[in-house]
């Protein structure tokens, strides 16, 4: 809960509908900052609703060798020792991977953003190395999955992989965007271009700041949070950026200025699972510029905004969207409508359809 991405995003809105359905809630996680988290999220008073049985924060050790498996092996640790005992839970929900899924004697509902993500082996498939260092964390997840009642993915994207990944049919369960902050937003646009997200190497913001560096007469504006243990990353690319590019490190309810004052969003992750930033941004008039790829294929058509798989595509697109206002404002109008399918309330509902078949 200490990376304020769309994960946690989902979490809350999990708890919210939950306990508007009128059902006890109970949050198990890593122990967090709750008053800072609710801050970031605009989400004030949701922890006096919820149980929270929490446990330490996961600290690497051994040089930070074998990580993946010292993470696992540490959580099932904590959930064993923090839930022995209690007894009495119907349902549980993991928003975290199937990986963390806690041994209870109840029916599992699991939401999944991709079936398993081994960073190496995504990089390097064909890596025998890399195979073979994964492998027993994969039989570790297929068994997970075998515990599972119910799946749902937070993209068709995603739901194809779940089921060629694990044989498993799910259910796409769109994730919770913030759609109703911008409501009635209708302010002076400037020759702007904003990105949101976690700033870490997979969502591609040294590309973004590569992008910028292209267009100096732009402004661009990152928008982000920045986990403990990524500092390099960010030290980096602050260090390499052009001019025209600013950072913007505050909770996301407080960005709406920039968002709203923007012409153009820019996402340049490969293979998003979804993408809830991007709906954000087209609830507040962006006109999504985003990645050929993954799940925001499903969220952008040529009404609403444009994809690309090269940087140069992207540099044209843009560049179209701050020479060309009657497009742009065409495609806003479009895409202020389409972001409305994703909202909160859609997901709330649909969540708790899935809770009263328990």
């Amino acid at each position: 809960m200490s990376i304020k991405g769309g994960g946690e995003r989902v979490a809350i809105h999990s708890m919210l509908a939950g306990v508007k359905a009128g059902h006890s809630v109970s949050l198990v996680s890593e122990e967090f900052d709750r008053d800072e988290f609710e801050d970031f999220f605009g989400c004030k008073g949701l922890f006096g609703n919820v149980e929270w049985i929490s446990y330490p924060p996961f600290k690497a050790g051994f040089g930070k060798r074998l990580l993946l498996y010292q993470r696992l092996l540490y959580h099932q640790r904590q959930l064993r020792k923090t839930l022995s005992g209690r007894g009495g839970f119907d349902l549980v929900l993991g928003t975290q991977d199937v990986g963390y899924v806690p041994n209870l004697n109840a029916p599992v509902v699991q939401y999944c953003y991709f079936p398993e993500y081994f960073t190496h082996l995504e990089a390097s498939p064909t890596s025998m190395l890399w195979r073979a260092y994964y492998w027993p964390a994969s039989r570790f997840y297929k068994n997970r999955v075998r515990k599972i009642d119910r799946l749902l993915s937070v993209s068709d994207y995603t739901r194809d992989f779940v089921k060629s990944k694990w044989g498993r049919d799910s259910e796409t369960l769109y994730p919770p965007c913030p759609t109703e902050l911008y409501s009635g937003l209708n302010r002076p646009r400037e020759n702007k271009v904003v990105t949101i997200g976690r700033i870490v190497p997979e969502k591609r913001m040294d590309l973004f700041s590569e992008i910028a560096r292209r267009l100096p007469d732009v402004k661009f504006v990152i928008i982000g949070s920045v986990g403990e243990t990524r500092n390099r990353y960010f030290d980096t690319l602050k260090a390499r950026a052009p001019r025209n590019l600013e950072f913007v490190l505050s909770p996301l309810r407080k960005v709406m200025d920039v968002l709203g004052s923007s012409k153009a969003y820019v996402h340049c992750a490969l293979n998003e699972h979804f993408g809830i930033t991007i709906v954000e941004a087209m609830a507040a008039g962006c006109v999504p510029v985003v990645h050929d790829s993954g799940g925001p294929k499903e969220i952008v058509d040529k009404s609403v905004g444009f994809r690309w798989k090269e940087m140069e595509q992207a540099v044209t697109q843009i560049s179209t969207l701050m020479n060309n206002d009657s497009l742009r404002q065409d495609m806003a109008k479009n895409a202020v409508v389409k972001s409305s399918s994703y909202d909160d309330e859609t997901f709330e509902s649909g969540l708790t359809k899935v809770f009263s078949g328990y």
